[in-house]
């Protein structure tokens, strides 16, 4: 299982470091909307669309709102950071209510997992994730940056998986994600430590008590609270995966869960707090 694990996060890393440095922005940010339909087609199946027809038609909403949001966004010209101000503060609105759903289960599901409902919100989270994307990679040296807000989220993802189980003993939230323990959330932590003294080796203008505490340590928080995420709305729809697409990893939503919320924060701090 590790050993796919390991296999299957190589190829990916390589497939996106490849293509993020030799592709323009523009084509980059074009070839990651195939992934994104993927992750809506799990997610309408999470969301028990079983019919064709409407599986379809979920996908084209996703294609609708990634045009408008594009569109807004100026995506063939500078990016416009006013309207991506906006857009991620949204997604910020949005993920603190999710971390409400999370604080409320198992109680209150009937609010979010109606099926209108949960299709909607899927929808948003994930062109939210695409346009926090555009958005970062509209800033100078904003592939670095990119890969700076990934490493933060892989970070608290190893942290987390090996300081579990080399330490863990206490459930960090049993009814959701009984792997999840306390302890490996603690190394999840540590581990943006030599994320941030890196960051602050390549921005040297930045300084490190002040990017770990505001920039790293809350966009790791928000990682876990994706991550705990969708492991809420798989447990509520009955699924152990979103699929199995990536061995060792489950399906796409499994694999870009902590991204979902980590990365339009990362986002937004940036614009409010620019390099």
């Amino acid at each position: 299982m590790l050993k796919h694990r390991l296999l299957t996060a190589a190829i990916i890393v390589v497939t996106f470091l490849t293509s993020l440095y030799t592709l323009p922005a523009q084509f980059f940010l074009a070839a990651l909307v195939p992934v994104v339909l993927v992750a809506g087609w799990e997610w309408s199946n999470l969301a028990k669309i079983k019919k064709t027809h409407r599986q379809v038609a979920f996908l084209m909403l996703i294609l609708l709102l990634i045009c408008v949001v594009g569109y807004f966004l100026n995506f063939f010209g500078t990016i416009d950071f006013s309207a991506g101000k906006a857009l991620l503060i949204f997604a910020i609105f949005l993920w603190l209510l999710n971390s409400v759903f999370l604080k409320l289960y198992p109680s209150r599901t009937a609010f979010w997992s109606h099926r209108h409902i949960f299709s909607l919100l899927g929808a948003l989270i994930i062109v939210l994730t695409w346009s926090s994307v555009v958005i970062i990679l509209g800033h100078a040296g904003g592939r670095l940056i990119l890969v700076f807000g990934i490493l933060i989220v892989v970070a608290a993802d190893a942290g987390g998986y090996f300081g579990g189980k080399l330490f863990g003993n206490h459930q960090l939230s049993p009814s959701l994600s009984p792997g999840k323990t306390r302890e490996g959330f603690a190394c999840s932590l540590i581990c943006q430590v030599p994320v941030a003294l890196t960051f602050v080796y390549f921005f040297p203008q930045s300084r490190f008590l002040e990017t770990l505490v505001l920039l790293v340590i809350p966009v790791a928080l928000f990682s876990v609270i994706g991550d705990l995420f969708e492991s809420m709305i798989k447990r509520n729809s009955g699924f152990k995966d979103s699929s199995n697409l990536l061995p060792g990893h489950g399906g796409v939503l499994d694999r870009i869960d902590g991204y979902m919320a980590a990365l339009p924060l990362f986002g937004l701090i940036l614009l409010f707090r620019p390099i």
